[in-house]
């Protein structure tokens, strides 16, 4: 013990015999050593996320092309075809499914002769296994015997790592790829994406990491010189003081705090440091986090309002909640609760200034004062908009609680004051305001007090009390936008609700639908939707050109999870005289990961009863194939967001034809929503897509506007036809 002591001190000399200016330097350069090492792991990291992303890529696109030997293996096993014409089709519908440029499925069996190949149709037949042919394509041998481990590997699937030319290309490139024995056939199929793009992007940024460094390192070593010799004086003066606080002398005066400028600033910091030090013995503080809570804000909140009465400074309040936490506890129970808001205090804490006041308010609520801001607003203003910024992003950034790596994003409303006039409360409300308008705007974001949002929020207020009443009222409306076919015939319509208010005209159901899931009242829309498109059915039933019309209702997920949903909607059909094989009903993905199988239950009974069912944005989300699987659909919608941008991305085109040639292996009807342009209509139809909808054929209309206008309506699609 005396040894360590006798060490203890000896380090003590020679680190206090070293001058200030030169302990900058030495922080400098453990900083560079650190910076260095972090950025090499970093990048690391990175290069192993993008190689990740990829296989997760290719692992996902494997199951289209699995589903297609699926499909055609159930087919032989139905007796409805043999498993020779089952494998020529199988084969057929592999070979022809692309995606991207130079990808494509291929199929070998355990022998290593090529059954199917979307890249090269030559290595057909070929065997790559002990033969001439291998010793011939050594490149492809290898791949093969690459490919055929995995599918003799007790998993029978898995990923291989090889290189092989580019169609067109003699030089050998890093390739990826998936494969998986399917064993009815004994066959092993895969995929496989090149990772070039992948090094060549990383270079780059290792490149341009390094230049960041050594500027910052350059710039860190000219400010460190400068600072230095001024800052010794005033570290060694303020060190001094900070030793009496740890000691427990917290009634000395700090001296400095006078000066006007940064060594003024960090003597007032001390005197922060030693009355904030007061505080935590005088006061209780939150034992989860270890912030201030209610009490001690208000008394911070108050010497802040009284403080900027004097100098004339303006002052921020940020209220902040925790998107979804409520979710996060449910799923990974309160420990994972409780790390997120421990993390959430120290990111807080260290991305705040020195001087400002951070709490916690209870749950998922934190509250952070910023203080001497500036004296005229507009600089205040975009100080605090930096602030919020800021504490957006950092909030946002990925969470690792305890092994579960969660994503959660922050709401945030500021309020900017100063003087005493307006109460602590007062305050806090402002900024709860601004807080909701934050989540009404889509969350993840901040929003200032504005002073018309009191009445903003009283008109929603309103908005919600009217629209309990709007179906009483009548003031709801049904409007239809027509489906049409490949050769411009209408063969039915969406469903779309509209609220037609006396005094505001007609409101966007952007606006109201929302509101409706929120309180629940989308419940009695949806059924008075399903009553009035069935009404409408039986309208047009009268109707000998209209009679085979199919209209689509869109279902939401509070309807869905309805325990008497069933019944209520065969009750709705039953008692309107509608043919429910002419009602179509449109799920989205968020109706379906809450309990897909109470969904597929529900499904199925109304599948007897003789209704369809269509998936609607089909693409968005990642389990949709396995919604396909699973849950009895009879068509697809492909998203916009792939209609919008099939002529201007590849990749949305590439997907594009992925979704249609695997509909049209499943049997599956694709509609393509959002048609605007003949140019987009021309290249989806080119890859096989027959249904269409979008304002390209006609905006939705009111039942009688599509009643009169149904010629004009087929003469429109037949042009485009």
């Amino acid at each position: 013990m005396r040894n360590y002591l006798t060490k203890m001190k000896s380090g003590r000399y020679l680190l206090s015999s070293i001058r200030v200016e030169a302990r900058f330097w030495l922080v400098l350069l453990i900083g560079f050593a650190v910076i260095v090492g972090i950025s090499a792991d970093s990048m690391i990291r990175l290069h192993s996320i993008l190689i990740q992303d990829r296989q997760d890529e290719v692992r996902h696109l494997l199951e289209s092309g699995y589903s297609v030997l699926t499909h055609f293996q159930q087919l032989e096993l139905e007796g409805k075809l043999t498993r020779d014409q089952a494998q020529e089709a199988a084969r057929s519908a592999v070979r022809d499914m692309h995606y991207g440029e130079h990808n494509y499925f291929f199929i070998w069996d355990l022998n290593g002769k090529s059954i199917a190949h979307g890249g090269n149709i030559h290595y057909e037949g070929r065997t790559f296994i002990g033969t001439p042919d291998s010793v011939q394509e050594p490149v492809v041998s290898y791949m093969v015997s690459q490919l055929l481990a995995v599918a003799s590997s007790p998993q029978h699937e898995g990923y291989s790592r090889y290189q092989i030319p580019k169609a067109g290309s003699t030089v050998p490139l890093d390739k990826i790829a998936y494969s998986k024995l399917f064993v009815p056939w004994q066959w092993s199929i895969g995929t496989g994406a090149y990772v070039d793009d992948i090094n060549t992007s990383f270079r780059n940024r290792v490149v341009t990491r390094a230049r960041t460094v050594l500027i910052l390192l350059i710039l860190a070593g000219l400010v460190t010189y400068l600072i230095g010799n001024d800052v010794a004086a005033a570290t060694r003066r303020l060190s001094r003081n900070v030793e009496r606080i740890a000691r427990g002398e917290l009634d000395r005066d700090v001296p400095g705090v006078e000066r006007a400028d940064e060594l003024g600033d960090m003597a007032r910091a001390v005197l922060v440091l030693r009355d904030t030090s007061r505080e935590v013995v005088e006061l209780r503080h939150d034992p989860l986090t270890g912030l201030a809570m209610r009490k001690l804000l208000n008394d911070h909140l108050n010497l802040t309002r009284f403080q900027s009465a004097r100098n004339g400074y303006y002052n921020g309040l940020i209220l902040i909640d925790m998107d979804r936490f409520k979710l996060l506890n449910d799923t990974h129970g309160h420990d994972a609760g409780d790390l997120l808001l421990k993390e959430v205090a120290r990111r807080l804490t260290h991305n705040t200034r020195k001087g400002d006041t951070v709490a916690r308010l209870g749950g998922d609520e934190f509250v952070v004062i910023a203080v001497d801001l500036a004296t005229d607003e507009a600089t205040a203003l975009r100080s605090l908009e930096h602030i919020g910024q800021k504490l957006v992003r950092v909030l946002g950034e990925v969470y690792q609680l305890g092994s579960i790596s969660h994503v959660s994003h922050a709401s945030i409303g500021i309020t900017l004051f100063r003087d005493e006039s307006m109460a602590g409360d007062e305050l806090l409300k402002q900024a709860d305001l601004a807080l909701y308008k934050a989540k009404q705007d889509g969350r993840n974001t901040f929003r200032f007090f504005d002073p018309d949002l009191e009445s903003k929020i009283r008109r929603r207020n309103q908005m919600e009390r009217e629209l309990h009443s709007a179906i009483a009222m009548g003031q709801m409306e049904l409007h239809y936008q027509p489906q049409v076919d490949d050769r411009g015939n209408i063969i039915g319509a969406e469903a779309l609700v509209r609220w037609r208010h006396p005094e505001r005209g007609m409101i966007s159901p952007a606006q109201f639908i929302p509101m409706a899931e929120e309180t629940g009242l989308i419940v009695p829309i949806g059924e008075w939707v399903l009553e009035e498109a069935c009404d409408q059915l039986v309208n047009w039933s009268q109707r000998p050109d209209m009679n085979h019309l199919v209209v689509a209702v869109n279902v939401s997920a509070k309807q869905m999870f309805d325990e008497q949903f069933v019944e209520k909607v065969r009750n709705i059909v039953l008692c309107s005289g509608a043919n429910p094989a002419h009602l179509k009903l449109e799920l989205t993905e968020s109706v379906l990961v809450k309990n897909i199988g109470e969904v597929k239950a529900k499904m199925d009974q109304l599948k007897q009863f003789g209704m369809a069912f269509s998936l609607d944005d089909f693409g968005t989300g990642y389990a949709s194939l396995t919604y396909l699987k699973q849950l009895p659909f009879d068509q697809i919608k492909m998203d916009g967001s792939f209609v919008v941008d099939v002529l201007k991305d590849e990749r949305s085109a590439a997907i594009a034809r992925l979704m249609i040639d695997l509909a049209r292996v499943l049997k599956l009807e694709v509609v393509a929503e959002g048609i605007e342009t003949v140019e987009q209509h021309a290249c989806l139809r080119g890859m096989g897509c027959s249904i269409f909808q979008g304002y390209l054929f006609s905006k939705p209309v009111r039942p009688d506007m599509f009643f009169q206008h149904l010629d004009g309506f087929r003469q429109a699609g037949a042009a485009q036809g």
